[in-house]
């Protein structure tokens, strides 16, 4: 709510529709024909950065604590994905994978990768938290791999 306006931001047609059929539903005749404005992501992200609210102080995580908690996040993904087959290695899991040889080389290429993503995006400003792969590479047993 903004004054006399009520927004509904979605990032597909359908959420969009089906958020105006729930509001239509639950407001009724206390609200008009909605205005429809579609964005791509880059102008949504331009708006988000041009007109965003900006946190209170009070509502802002400290730094430690928004680490701590998307180091957790990542741990449980992480420890999940280990078990899950990955498109990279063949539609192997990785601990299915570091059976051979070459899906030991696989692992460790895809190990690197998510390295280099991760510290890309802590360089900029993505939000991402400082995080140790280490024990994925122990954990799969290719550590004399990590480079």
């Amino acid at each position: 709510m903004k004054g006399r306006q009520l927004r509904l931001q979605v990032n597909s047609k359908e959420r969009a529709e089906r958020g105006r059929a729930m509001l239509q539903a639950g407001l009724g005749d206390l609200v008009r024909a909605p205005l429809t404005q579609i964005m791509t992501p880059a102008q949504a992200m331009e708006d988000r950065g041009t007109h965003g609210r900006e946190v209170s102080p009070e509502l802002q995580i400290p730094p430690e604590e928004e680490a701590r908690i998307i180091g957790q996040m990542l741990e449980r993904h992480y420890r999940q994905v280990l078990d899950e087959p990955v498109p990279a290695l063949g539609d192997l899991t990785p601990r299915q994978a570091v059976q051979t040889a070459s899906g030991r080389k696989k692992v460790a290429i895809w190990l690197k990768d998510i390295e280099n993503t991760t510290v890309h995006a802590q360089g900029s400003g993505g939000g991402m938290a400082a995080y140790d792969f280490g024990w994925m590479w122990h954990e799969l047993g290719i550590i004399r791999l990590r480079k």
